[in-house]
């Protein structure tokens, strides 16, 4: 029972990182919730909160936010989701443009000569984020 109350907090405080950053990068919960035909905006709230979601509601989220958001969620299983509708052939310009963003988020974070845990948090987000696309590019 302890186990299962541990792994539940773990996916609530995930759950709550994941929709935190989706509201960041403009996300809205209103029209997230009708994207997982979700009637209550509050049960949102429950489920950041630790309350159990029913497992359609998961799939269904798993697939309306972004990849980068929904790898966060299913991180402890060691999976990463895949678009299914990438490209055949990979991006090779698509690539270079997703790892020089990330090379010059890097440097101009080290700009000012420091980095502090704002920047190291900053970066591992934005390292998700290009390990994700590099992997749909990869495997498409």
């Amino acid at each position: 029972m302890l186990r299962e109350t541990k792994i539940q907090q773990d996916f609530a405080q995930r759950l709550d990182d994941a929709l935190r950053l989706f509201e960041a990068e403009g996300g809205n919960l209103h029209d997230l919730c009708e994207r997982i035909d979700e009637k209550d905006i509050r049960n949102i709230g429950l489920w950041r909160k630790g309350q159990k979601m029913p497992a359609h509601t998961l799939v269904l989220l798993l697939g309306a936010l972004p990849r980068h958001l929904a790898d966060r969620l299913i991180r402890p299983s060691g999976l990463r989701l895949v678009c299914r509708e990438a490209a055949e052939q990979a991006n090779a310009l698509r690539a270079a443009s997703v790892t020089s963003a990330f090379s010059a988020d890097v440097a101009s974070r080290m700009a000012d000569g420091e980095w502090c845990h704002r920047d190291e948090a900053a970066a591992k987000d934005h390292a998700a984020r290009v390990i994700t696309e590099l992997q749909n590019i990869a495997e498409a």
